[in-house]
């Protein structure tokens, strides 16, 4: 990862790869993990890994937000699905994850008292079949920037 890079705003990485004649960028540093550690970086930060080449799996799990104010109204850049504004409809339906989420949580820990989201007062999200099966390519609602 190039440290500092979030720090720059859109950058063309292209640019920065032909410019450096490598993929291996000026000023990048690794980030070394072993199994079950966890690296905290930046969304915007500029990243990347190289091929796994052992017999081990490589697993990663990204989490990230956005505000709704900071993404209403905003196209996406169809990096892992089509071009796409991403208007209040889409943002109900990308955040119905969330919803889903709590329900399972209150489903396996009844004596919790569960999360409330304020965006999703008056709405009801069930976590069952039904919504395990809405799931499918659900990353695809993603907002790619």
């Amino acid at each position: 990862m190039v440290p500092g890079s979030h720090k720059l705003g859109k950058v063309d990485i292209k640019a920065m790869v032909a410019r450096a004649g490598t993929e291996r960028l000026p000023g990048a540093v690794p980030i070394v993990c072993e199994p079950g550690d966890v690296a905290i970086t930046n969304r915007q930060a500029v990243h990347g890994s190289f091929a796994n080449t052992s017999q081990d799996w490589r697993v990663t799990l990204n989490f990230g937000f956005h505000r709704r104010r900071s993404v209403l109204g905003v196209q996406g850049g169809g990096v892992h699905n089509a071009a796409a504004v991403y208007d209040a409809d889409r943002i109900r339906q990308r955040a119905a994850m969330i919803g889903y989420g709590i329900d399972a949580r209150r489903q396996r820990f009844p004596e919790q008292t569960p999360y409330l989201y304020a965006p999703h007062e008056g709405s009801v999200y069930r976590w069952d079949d039904a919504a395990r099966a809405s799931m499918r390519d659900y990353n695809l609602m993603d907002l790619s920037i």
